[in-house]
């Protein structure tokens, strides 16, 4: 009987640009986008077009480079719960500023 060892296919160099190059360039793209945004004044869009940006960025990231979509159950529980608790501190950041702004 042989025992047949499961060692990870590692991905040679060409296939690790074919994959990662395209995702970059996307992300450098991304990068001239926002600041683009930050500097045309879209009014009351704004916010929401840094976060759509922001949540596309993260998406490339955490799919691509951090393998989330070949992760196994525990890891992709763990991103959640980062993502999560990044939620609320946004929350409570846009609580205590818009509280601040009331009292003006």
């Amino acid at each position: 009987m042989s025992a047949k060892s499961e060692t990870p296919n590692p991905e040679t160099p060409g296939a690790l640009w074919r994959r990662n190059l395209p995702v970059w360039a996307a992300l450098m793209a991304l990068l001239a986008l926002s600041a683009w945004a930050a500097y045309w004044p879209f009014g009351r869009i704004d916010t929401a077009l840094g976060f759509a940006i922001a949540g596309v960025k993260t998406a490339l990231v955490a799919l691509v480079f951090m393998q989330l979509k070949h992760a196994s159950g525990l890891v992709r529980i763990v991103a959640a719960c980062g993502l999560f608790w990044a939620a609320i501190l946004f929350t409570l950041t846009l609580a205590d500023v818009l509280s601040r702004m009331v009292n003006r």
